[in-house]
Order: structure tokens, then C-alpha cells, then sequence
């Protein structure tokens, strides 16, 4: 019986694996002109949003639309998923107090005309001060630093709106910038990434981030390596990867690639929260990246190890975010719920040491982080590329955020 079940979690993680294959994808010139293919590059597939019904291994973010049950003295917002104050109160941020002068930049793939006013309406219901006049808070460019936005596709809308909206949740007192790429290619991403970093963002987080690794990868990873900036990204969700292509921009080693957590309340506990593995984020070796220096060599030997640090991403335990094109308010899971998250911490601890952004966590005290230590992604013949223990594991890095001492 328990050989059938580890047969089914390696089977079900090759599926998943799948999915980011790499297959074929134009990069593009400084200003954005398309230019000649790199060698080998993928082109992530256009499926960007799932709902309950869906069985997909590729499915990125889960939205599923929730109504508000209105009762007398009552804030108008859904309560059947993590809202704000819920995760400062799980991740112990300081979200009042600090924050104030640092930027946060959203890089999302195309357009998204109603960005403000789906930020305010989640900022408003959790008790946030709006992107006003007063507060002015948000700014929106392209990735050239202008302000023609790429065209709205479908779905898409939804990834700058996890991106804004659990900026929010962590650093309410951060700027945002919202940066819309031309697409969902790597290239195009690093292009704004560039631009974000050109408009003084501190943390910049990419929304996209299910491009699988390929040979040729290192001629975009300038566009990930900014000193002095936290470039953050998702691991992704296809469970252990193994010695597979882990994904990009995560897999390299300039990057906090962030994990994905099931948190739910445990008045057991004295954090009074409890957090475990998420059985479908990704962890693994790279195939191509170094093993940066702070990385212990372990089982991945000179390859890098995926991923950094932990975040909520659970389909069990989705968070709130607010936006028109997915009818209101929605419950969302996924990696970049967790990326995005994370990128908030970092501007929150407002840390700008040349130090590279991965690998503060590694070097900070324990007491600064939750250690994660249970659950599983997959099967492994060393257990802790696909699960939890104490101290570094793969699926869930250095742990979750204890506050902001560890970023």
C-alpha cells in the first residue's frame, strides 16, 4: 500500500512537471522591440486561472467568487478567507508602524484598467487607507516606464490584483508600482523588472512565474540581479521536481524563491497559527543555476536548491482579494499568493544592504522565522527536498515569516 502511494505522488509530480516543459518563446531588445529568439527558450502556456472545477496541474491561481454576507456593525468583505489583518496577525508584521518611503513593484503580464479601483476596494474593507489623493500610494506604468498599457487578456487581470492587494496586506504603509508587461515571456518580464528597479522600486515581485528552466536560461538573468533590491518569485506548483527544471525566475540564485503554506488558525499554538507544507509546491534541484554561497551544499551538490523562504498558498486556505474582472470578491490560492506576500515583508523591513535579498533569511536568527516542519510535496529518496523538517528544507526554505528581523 505505501509503495502504491509513493508510485501515485511520483507520477502525479512528472505530471505536473509537465506542464513546464520548456517549449519555444521570443526574448526582446532594451526598448522592447522583439529581437532574435533565445536559444531555446520556453513560452509559458496561456492558462493563468483555475477555478474549483478545475483538475489541471497547471493551474497557477485558483479563484473561486465568494459573496458577502451582510450583517448589522459588520465590515463589508467576505469572511471565508484570509483577510489582512489576519495575515499581519499569522506572520507577526508590524504592518502599522513601518514601511513608510519604500516602494513595492507588481510585474504582471498585459493590462489591467481597473487596477486602483479594485486596490482601494480592498484596501477600504480591511481597513487600509486607499490610494487616494492623500495617500497617494499607487502609480501604474508600462514596462517601458510609460503609461500606454498592453492590451487586457483575459484572466490576467487577476495576477496584478494578488500582487497589489497582499503588497497591501503586508506593507500598507509601502508605495506600489504596478509595472504591466507586454506578456507572460521571461523576457518581457525581465523588462520590467529592469524598469521597476530604473523607477526606484525596493522589492519587485514577478506575478509570472511557471517558465520552466532551459539551456540558455543565464542570457536573462541580468534582468533578475539588481544589489540592493529584493527580486522575489514563486517556486511554483508542481510538487517535487526532483533533479527536473525548477521554475524561472525562481531558480536563480538572485531571486527569493518563495514556497507555498496551508495556514490555518491553532489556538493550541503560542503563535496561534499553525502552517504546513503545501502538497503542491515545487522544490527541487536546478538544473543550471549554481548553488549560491549561502546555500549548504547538501543533496543538490554545486546546483542551486528550491526554494528560500514560505508563504500561504494552499488551496485550503486562500486568501481575499478584490477584482471586477473576476466578479468581486474572490478566494484565491496559489504560488504567487505567496510571492507576493513575501515581496510585502521585504518592503516592510525597508532593507537596503547590498547583501543579496535570498540570503538574508538564511543568516538571520531562528527566532525570526517558523521553522516549517511538516508536510510533504512529493516523494524523495532524501527527504528534505520534498519535506518539512527543522531548518532548511526545500519545499518550505528557511521557514515563514517571524515579523521583518529575518528580510
Amino acid at each position: 500500500m505505501r509503495d502504491s502511494r509513493m508510485k501515485a505522488a511520483v507520477l502525479a509530480a512528472a505530471v505536473a512537471l509537465a506542464a513546464l516543459l520548456p517549449v519555444s518563446a521570443s526574448a526582446a531588445s532594451p526598448t522592447g522591440a522583439p529581437v532574435a529568439a533565445t536559444a531555446n527558450a520556453p513560452k509559458p502556456a496561456k492558462r493563468p486561472v483555475c477555478t474549483d472545477k478545475d483538475a489541471r496541474a497547471d493551474c497557477v491561481l485558483k479563484a473561486v467568487p465568494t459573496k458577502v454576507v451582510k450583517k448589522a456593525g459588520t465590515t463589508e468583505m467576505p469572511t471565508n478567507a484570509l483577510n489582512a489583518a489576519q495575515l499581519q496577525d499569522a506572520y507577526k508584521l508590524p504592518s502599522d508602524l513601518l514601511g513608510g518611503g519604500r516602494t513595492i513593484a507588481v510585474v504582471s503580464p498585459f493590462g489591467n484598467s481597473l487596477a486602483e479601483e479594485d486596490l482601494n476596494a480592498y484596501r477600504t474593507a480591511n481597513g487600509l487607507h486607499p490610494c487616494d489623493a492623500e495617500f497617494p500610494c499607487l502609480r501604474k506604468i508600462d514596462q517601458r516606464g510609460g503609461t500606454t498599457p498592453p492590451p487586457a487578456v483575459p484572466g490576467w487581470g487577476l495576477y496584478g490584483a494578488v500582487g497589489l492587494d497582499m503588497a497591501s496586506a503586508a506593507c500598507p504603509n509601502c508605495k506600489l508600482l504596478l509595472v504591466e508587461a507586454d506578456d507572460d515571456t521571461l523576457a518581457n518580464q525581465g523588462e520590467a523588472v529592469d524598469e521597476a528597479v530604473r523607477q526606484g522600486a525596493d522589492a519587485v515581485v514577478v506575478m509570472q512565474s511557471w517558465t520552466g528552466e532551459y539551456e540558455g536560461q543565464q542570457a536573462l538573468a541580468k534582468h533578475f540581479d539588481h544589489p540592493g533590491v529584493a527580486i522575489v518569485a514563486s517556486s511554483g506548483s508542481s510538487g517535487f521536481n526532483g533533479t527536473g527544471q525548477q521554475a524561472l525566475p525562481a531558480a536563480y540564485p538572485t531571486v527569493v524563491a518563495v514556497a507555498g503554506t496551508e495556514l490555518f488558525r491553532d489556538p493550541a499554538t503560542p503563535r496561534g497559527w499553525s502552517e504546513r507544507v503545501w502538497r503542491h509546491t515545487s522544490s527541487g534541484c536546478s538544473v543550471y543555476a549554481a548553488r549560491p554561497s549561502w546555500q549548504a551544499k547538501g543533496s543538490c551538490g554545486n546546483r542551486r536548491t528550491v526554494a528560500d523562504v514560505a508563504a500561504v498558498a494552499s488551496d485550503l486556505t486562500p486568501v481575499l482579494v478584490y477584482d471586477t474582472s473576476s466578479s468581486g470578491w474572490v478566494r484565491v490560492s496559489g504560488p504567487p499568493v505567496a510571492s507576493a506576500l513575501i515581496s510585502g515583508v521585504y518592503g516592510l523591513a525597508g532593507n537596503t544592504a547590498r547583501t543579496k535579498a535570498p540570503s538574508r533569511p538564511y543568516s538571520s536568527p531562528q527566532r525570526h522565522l517558523f521553522d516549517i516542519t511538516t508536510g510533504t510535496n512529493g516523494y524523495c529518496g532524501d527527504g528534505y527536498l520534498c519535506t518539512a523538517g527543522r531548518r532548511y528544507d526545500a519545499p518550505s526554505g528557511m521557514g515563514a515569516p517571524n515579523g521583518t528581523g529575518a528580510f
